[in-house]
């Protein structure tokens, strides 16, 4: 049976499986929701010992680790995934609760739909497609699906250090990445590194009476907003002392094939609802968005925000903030010109905190001529009916670098998201045609890739 005929009769199964992942509220960030996070990696080591692995836990929030031993001398793939979600919030955004899925007739509705419960779980349904259609799966297989990926993967890091090297494998598949729209199918070759922090000012020793004690001390929210406005110039560079130093331009075939694609202004308009653009001064939109660093602050909080009035000095303000690294940025030297440079533009009056939250993650660069990539290639030309375009991705997967270096062989980035899905943001979705394609695609990848010689 074909995979598209399968697909159509297996549909109802396949979404009520899906519906039931999206359901868990595997939120890594909010301690409250830790057992959920142990409910979805239960949930996983359910649905891959139906399909013949072998499923180990470890850790806490559990790292998933399935081993399956394919045919003799086929080559191994590491299948890297991750179970936990960003926050819902604001929940008032949302058209329908974001654990209770919604389904029409395009897409399906509900936090972690595309990132990355529905690209992982198009991985499980290729699994099932091969086991019940050929008896076996073309491969070999190390699959680790992480409930960190959203705070830093710090249990992930530790199970590498102590097992990563029992994972050595001829490829790495990824899919936590995405096309550039529906109508350009793309692999992705690049993605942006992360550093994030967090910013505390303090001032007087508790909330003050505006009025009483006004004019005489630092406003720790003034003093953040001074230190967070000196971080950018109005032309959109960073400030901080030698952030572009090592900075790798874009060469002359990346800047072709962008010419090629409708990245114009009109479309980042429209995909983000901005009512104009902006950004860093002298680059396109897509140069911006893939191969030039930024800096943003992702929140920020001081004295009183609820209703009414309540006037007073804060004693305290905070930011979080974050940078996007590209080729050759080194996460460490960043962070240090970072910290230095926020003490130094901090008015005087109020005592200044910089912490990293997490450990950095370096860019990331995957090459495009292995077997495995031209697998790809194939996969998705096969799926889409037209040939995938390579391209560099804004995002980040922080411990893809150390996942890399377990493994031993070649990166593949092979998402099926799209930029329109709403990762992160209220009703975030995943597109059915997207799903059923990566469903496609994936079973076409393993087969190909099961034909190669180890």
């Amino acid at each position: 049976m074909s995979v598209e005929s399968w697909i159509a009769e297996q549909k109802n199964r396949l979404i009520e499986d899906l519906v039931t992942f999206l359901r868990f509220p595997s939120i890594s960030a909010q301690p409250a929701h830790r057992a959920d996070l142990h409910r979805t990696a239960q949930w996983l080591r359910v649905q891959l010992e139906a399909l013949g692995f072998t499923v180990s836990l470890l850790g806490d929030p559990p790292v998933v680790y399935g081993r399956y031993d394919g045919p003799t001398g086929a080559p191994t793939v590491l299948f890297y995934g991750h179970y936990d979600v960003q926050p819902p919030d604001p929940l008032e955004a949302w058209t329908s609760p974001p654990f209770e899925p919604r389904l029409t007739d395009e897409a399906i509705y509900a936090r972690g739909a595309t990132d990355d419960k529905g690209q992982v779980f198009a991985h499980l349904a290729a699994w099932r497609y091969l086991q019940q259609q050929e008896g076996r799966l073309p491969v070999s297989l190390h699959v680790v699906i992480e409930g960190q990926e959203e705070t830093g993967s710090e249990v992930l890091y530790e199970v590498l250090a102590g097992q990563g090297q029992a994972w050595r494998s001829d490829a790495v598949l990824v899919s936590d990445t995405a096309f550039f729209s529906e109508e350009v199918p793309t692999l992705t070759v690049g993605l942006r590194g992360l550093l994030y922090t967090e910013i505390r000012v303090r001032g007087p020793a508790r909330d003050l009476h505006s009025g009483t004690l006004g004019g005489v001390v630092e406003n720790p929210a003034l003093a953040l907003a001074r230190i967070l406005v000196a971080l950018k110039g109005p032309d959109g560079r960073i400030r901080v002392p030698g952030f572009y130093d090592r900075v790798r331009p874009p060469d002359a075939q990346e800047r072709a094939l962008w010419r090629s694609l409708p990245a114009c202004e009109s479309y980042y308009l429209e995909l983000t609802g901005a009512p104009e653009l902006a950004g860093e001064v002298g680059f396109s939109p897509l140069e911006r968005v893939s191969v030039r660093p930024t800096l943003d602050v992702n929140g920020l909080w001081s004295g009183y925000t609820g209703p009414g009035s309540k006037t007073i000095i804060p004693a305290e303000a905070a930011a979080k903030v974050s940078m996007r690294l590209v080729p050759n940025q080194d996460p460490e030297r960043i962070w240090e010109a970072f910290a230095a440079y926020v003490r130094e533009v901090a008015p005087p009056g109020v005592t200044v905190e910089v912490e990293r939250l997490h450990p950095p993650a370096p860019p990331f660069e995957t090459p495009t001529d292995s077997p495995f990539y031209k697998a790809a290639e194939e996969a998705l030309r096969v799926a889409w009916g037209k040939a995938p375009i390579p391209l560099r991705e804004g995002g980040s997967i922080p411990v893809l670098s150390a996942l890399s270096k377990a493994a031993g062989g070649p990166v593949i980035l092979m998402g099926f998201g799209l930029p329109t899905d709403a990762l992160h943001s209220p009703n975030e979705h995943f597109r059915w045609r997207q799903l059923w394609g990566a469903v496609k695609a994936l079973t076409y990848w393993y087969k190909r890739v099961g034909s190669l010689p180890k």
